[in-house]
């Protein structure tokens, strides 16, 4: 049997007994020592690790079908140009919808908006 008795028993104790009020307590500081220390495992950033998150953990299994979960990139999102409907080839800038020919760019590529300046960095994905 568990320290602590009867887990049966302890669902359907008093809250207001003394000894289960010790035993929650308890429970608590347990809790807040766990918490403390994955936090200093962790680098002190406050932040807990969430489902699938295994980062610093070697005693937690990897998340999902086996795979080990990678850390995302941060990398700002990039808009997808507008096809012209009847002109192959041709799309419309997301940044301010003027026509642009791709023709002979494949589809997916990263290429820079022509109506901008280098300097803005304007950039869209070919549909």
């Amino acid at each position: 049997m568990p320290p602590g008795g009867d887990p049966a028993a302890r669902r359907n104790a008093d809250p207001a007994d003394p000894a289960e009020q010790a035993r929650i307590k308890e429970k608590r500081e347990r809790m807040k020592e766990r918490a403390e220390a994955d936090r200093n495992a962790n680098g002190g950033d406050g932040q807990t690790a969430g489902p699938g998150d295994n980062s610093g953990r070697n005693d937690l299994p990897p998340a999902g079908d086996g795979e080990v979960a990678k850390p995302k990139e941060k990398t700002a999102a990039v808009q997808t140009a507008m096809k012209v409907p009847g002109k192959p080839g041709m799309v419309f800038s997301p940044f301010n919808n003027k026509v642009i020919d791709v023709s002979g760019i494949p589809s997916g590529k990263l290429v820079a908006d022509p109506t901008y300046p280098a300097s803005e960095k304007k950039h869209f994905r070919v549909p």
